[in-house]
């Protein structure tokens, strides 16, 4: 059995990022089919180039598993759930529900790269440097539980310690537009925790898939 290749690893944020852009752009286009299978060909890119970056290979059944959306996303399937007197049909006519859906796309997007990342970085058990089928559908029923998991009130992701400054010489003012600016610019990093303690969470209940 080949072993994984032990190479440096750069840093994925910023092309995940990106591609996550591309699949939100994609998401709005007002044309049948055609927004899905741009999603399907960029999430197989995103998991591709993670699966590279940790020195290792996707056979087609592995990758296809993971970048197929499912046929209810899990953000989508729990809100529909929560508004469960709208229809599917009426939902798609409330273009506020469209955007917020659209949006929620590219955040499954994001999550689908960010946790693939973290589950061969922290809790692959095997030493195979390819990754088959079995293993990949194992690893998308692992994500869509924690996107679900992490849509809960009680999870309690680990804070950010924050430094104040020695002295502050702002004004009121300036000092809430300041908080409003940072706390729209820390919300990635605030869904990255909540991911990164809902994943650890369902591995630790359910256990990594089998090496």
């Amino acid at each position: 059995m080949a072993e994984a290749a032990h190479t440096p690893k750069m840093p994925t944020t910023g092309r995940l990022a990106i591609l996550t852009g591309l699949s939100l752009a994609a998401s709005a286009i007002p044309v049948p089919l055609v927004p899905d299978r741009i999603v399907f060909q960029i999430r197989g890119a995103i998991v591709q180039d993670v699966a590279s970056r940790h020195g290792l290979s996707l056979t087609t059944d592995g990758r296809r598993a993971l970048a197929e959306a499912s046929s209810e996303s899990p953000i989508r399937e729990s809100l529909k759930k929560g508004l469960g007197f709208l229809s599917k049909t009426f939902i798609k006519k409330l273009s506020p529900l469209a955007t917020f859906f659209t949006a929620s796309s590219a955040v499954e997007v994001f999550a689908m790269g960010h946790l693939f990342d973290r589950y061969l970085e922290l809790h692959r058990g095997s030493k195979s440097v390819r990754i088959h089928g079995e293993e990949a559908r194992a690893v998308r029923k692992l994500i869509d539980a924690a996107m679900l998991k992490a849509l809960s009130p009680t999870l309690r992701p680990d804070p950010v310690p924050l430094l104040p400054p020695p002295e502050d010489l702002r004004d009121e003012f300036t000092r809430w537009i300041d908080t409003v600016i940072l706390l729209g610019a820390g919300l990635p990093g605030y869904l990255e925790r909540r991911l990164d303690s809902a994943f650890d969470a369902v591995v630790a209940e359910t256990g990594a898939p089998a090496a």
